[in-house]
């Protein structure tokens, strides 16, 4: 090596040396970030694949179960008018039991009255009428009806009454001739007539 007034010149191979070492320290300190990143990537992996696992569960059925429905029925006892000629201006009652067969309570409505098969001059001119009563002895032809109809016009109606499950009642029926139904109309007779009572559930 030459010095120049004691300052110490580098040979060029010393200078080579001088410029690999920096790019040596580079590339190791770049290979041990890149080691380091490695493992952080792996431990963050690990703990993502960690969060993905079920949760414990159970479950369980019931055992096996049966439910019906319920029914809205009713029953009315059969109509027996008593054998008493009927004549323009009288009234014959009879009674019926109307009773709440079903599982609800039923509002009873007048739906419809059915004519005689073979109707006459005297079916034509009846009126009947119905009315609910406290017992089958107080039915009886004084009763004012709370409606009433003839075959030829009875639009449904509403009697009056509601049956709780199991209760019965009593309706009576009223059969009128009108005081000017025809003359014609006598000596006639008017046979298997029928009322039509419905309960809905109230």
């Amino acid at each position: 090596m030459k010095t120049t007034r004691g300052r110490h010149t580098a040979s060029p191979a010393e200078r080579r040396r001088h410029r690999a070492a920096p790019t040596l320290r580079l590339r190791a300190r770049a290979l041990v970030l890149a080691a380091a990143s490695t493992l952080l990537a792996v431990v963050l992996a690990t703990t993502a694949a960690g969060g993905t696992y079920a949760l414990l569960n159970s479950s369980a059925a019931t055992s096996s179960a049966t439910i019906a429905s319920g029914t809205a029925t009713m029953t009315v006892s059969a109509l027996a008018l008593p054998a008493v000629p009927l004549y323009p201006g009288l009234v014959i009652a009879a009674p019926v039991t109307v009773t709440n067969t079903g599982d609800v309570p039923l509002a009873v409505t007048r739906s419809s009255l059915l004519a005689p098969a073979v109707t006459s001059t005297l079916s034509d001119s009846l009126t009947i009428g119905l009315a609910v009563v406290d017992s089958s002895a107080a039915c009886t032809s004084a009763v004012i009806p709370s409606t009433s109809g003839t075959f030829a016009s009875a639009p449904s109606t509403a009697v009056g009454l509601t049956l709780a499950k199991a209760q019965s009642r009593t309706v009576c029926v009223l059969i009128a001739l009108p005081a000017g139904a025809p003359s014609v109309s006598q000596s006639s007779s008017a046979a298997n007539f029928s009322v039509v009572l419905i309960g809905v559930q109230a």
